[in-house]
């Protein structure tokens, strides 16, 4: 018969016998084999409770989907990308409509990185456009904007249109095997890092100067340079680079750091001169009212100082990489 004293210890047994594997199943979830962590970051965790509905690794990038709080958020490589939320709502907005105000035509649309189709979404919104290119190196990134559910409601279906046409390319491969030319070019990509240095030939001054050769003469280029807040330095890199290139920059911002804790940068680039007072949106926006786009083309002078520290980004640099490394290498 088993005494009160050999049930003490066997309970203390199986009492650390459970912490043992709940401290070992925490060590492979958070920082072993099977860490989350090269999904969702740490910094870019939502608040709150979460559900990692799938993990994907592809050729490319490692990419999570998150249901937080009613909303589908995608990540890659453990950054939040796009999701079906108001910020990016408010994010398509800045991005598209402002440079589609100014461009001389609206007829010719390409977006690199548009993946997820809700940039592509707000593209749409001009009758006049007769065809979007969209062009995502990553294919399922591509599938998800075609086929994920909540996706495809928050897009509308812009990659089903018959105005759009998906190509699953790396961009600058794109550009540099084409003849073609656009109105208005979208460059909405991640930023370069030590992880991803080959994004870096996406923001350099070569390819730059091949947009330019793809750019109609009273075309629009936009480049998002999001995380303004965070790193200047690499908004201004952007601005100097395009500058060296030959192309006329207009930089603005969307300040939603309120809201969502972030400052949206954009490096508008043309081959004429545009003054903001001339830009006027065409169409109706939830979020670009006249009065707010007076204060997006308003650069703070705590991210404006950093324009004398700017280095231009060339295929052979790792200039930008750098910057983001540097900012957020430690964290």
């Amino acid at each position: 018969m088993v005494s009160l004293s050999q049930l003490y210890w066997i309970a203390i047994g199986a009492f650390l016998v459970l912490i043992v594997e709940t401290l070992a199943w925490f060590y492979w979830r958070y920082w072993g084999a099977g860490s989350i962590r090269d999904y969702v970051s740490e910094e870019e965790e939502p608040d709150g409770d979460y559900t990692i509905v799938r993990r994907i690794k592809t050729p490319f990038q490692r990419i999570a989907l998150v249901e937080h709080q009613g909303q589908l958020l995608i990540y890659g490589n453990g950054d939040v990308m796009f999701g079906t939320t108001e910020d990016d709502d408010i994010y398509a907005e800045a991005l598209i409509h402002v440079p589609m105000s100014v461009a001389g035509k609206r007829e010719h649309i390409l977006i690199i990185g548009g993946g997820g189709g809700i940039t592509t979404r707000e593209a749409l919104r001009y009758p006049e456009v007769k065809e979007i290119t969209t062009v995502d190196i990553d294919p399922m990134m591509m599938d998800f904007g075609k086929n994920l559910e909540a996706l495809v409601k928050f897009n509308e279906g812009s990659l089903h249109h018959p105005k759009v046409r998906t190509v699953v390319e790396d961009g600058r491969k794109y550009i540099e095997n084409t003849t073609m030319k656009w109105d208005v070019i979208f460059v909405d990509i991640p930023e370069p890092s030590e992880e991803c240095p080959e994004l870096s030939k996406l923001f350099s001054w070569e390819f730059y100067r091949f947009l330019k050769e793809r750019l109609e003469p009273d075309g629009v280029i936009n480049i998002s340079c999001p995380s303004l807040a965070q790193i200047p330095e690499y908004f201004w890199s952007v601005q100097a680079t395009l500058m060296a290139a030959g192309f006329y920059v207009l930089p603005y911002h969307f300040d939603a750091i309120v809201e969502y804790g972030d400052d949206y940068g954009f490096c508008m680039a043309t081959n004429r001169p545009v003054s903001p007072d001339d830009i006027s949106i065409p169409i109706p926006t939830r979020f670009l009212s006249q009065e707010r786009l007076k204060d997006m083309f308003h650069i703070p002078y705590n991210y404006s100082k950093y324009w004398s520290n700017y280095k231009i980004q060339t295929d052979s640099n790792l200039v930008l990489a750098k910057i983001v490394d540097d900012a957020w290498g430690d964290e």
